[in-house]
């Protein structure tokens, strides 16, 4: 929007166009992020129910009834904490390079570029960070 004027069109109105672009992206993605994340955790759960009940031919309830006694809400709180994390990390570095670009199309192509790149090298920084501060605040369910 940098490239093509519209972020200037934006700030003549009299709107603060970073609360008008970047608030709603990250928010966003912090929201999408963990519950894209419970999403497939359990949908991977119940393919796996799925696949031993269709494969195995043993009784339902002889077959989940000892799984879900191991099964707590808390074992999916570190990897919807750390979700959350990246979510932000995703939405700050390509609302960043996305609001400073310039050189129009071609400017566009590197900041993407440089949004995946940075992205990523700051999350695998996330993760090792979160980990260590997950197994430090919650020892028995960190996995």
């Amino acid at each position: 929007m940098r490239a093509s004027e519209q972020i200037d069109a934006i700030q003549t109105l009299s709107v603060d166009s970073f609360k008008f672009l970047v608030v709603p992206r990250v928010l966003a993605c912090v929201i999408a992020l963990p519950l894209l994340t419970l999403c497939m955790d359990f949908s991977g759960l119940f393919g796996g129910f799925l696949s031993e009940e269709l494969s195995s031919h043993i009784a339902a309830d002889t077959l989940h009834r000892p799984r879900l006694r191991l099964f707590d809400v808390v074992q999916f709180r570190s990897s919807t904490l750390k979700t959350t994390v990246f979510g932000f990390i995703i939405g700050s570095v390509s609302s960043y390079f996305g609001y400073t670009t310039n050189k129009g199309s071609l400017g566009v192509g590197e900041a993407a570029t440089k949004s995946v790149v940075v992205s990523s090298l700051l999350i695998i920084i996330a993760d090792v960070l979160l980990i260590k501060c997950i197994y430090f605040l919650f020892p028995d369910t960190a996995i």
